[in-house]
């Protein structure tokens, strides 16, 4: 259409950053623990580390792709 701007964002970025925070933030707390954490947690500690350290690389990857393609 003539006139008409459509607007082609990352659509969900909003959320990946609510889930990074999340992640970020638990593991910061399992470094310092300035919170207790509930035992129930404890069987899927491995689990939420385990996703977390997929996010960090997938994260890393997607930062060296969003580089590439912004800088000239």
């Amino acid at each position: 259409m003539i006139g008409k701007i459509e607007k082609r964002g990352r659509g969900g970025s909003g959320f990946f950053l609510v889930v990074y925070l999340l992640f970020g933030l638990y593991f910061i707390n399992y470094a310092f623990n300035f919170i207790k954490l509930p035992a129930a947690i404890d069987p899927i500690n491995k689990w939420i580390i385990l996703i977390g350290g997929i996010l960090i690389i997938w994260g890393g990857f997607a930062l060296l792709r969003l580089n590439r393609y912004k800088n000239p």
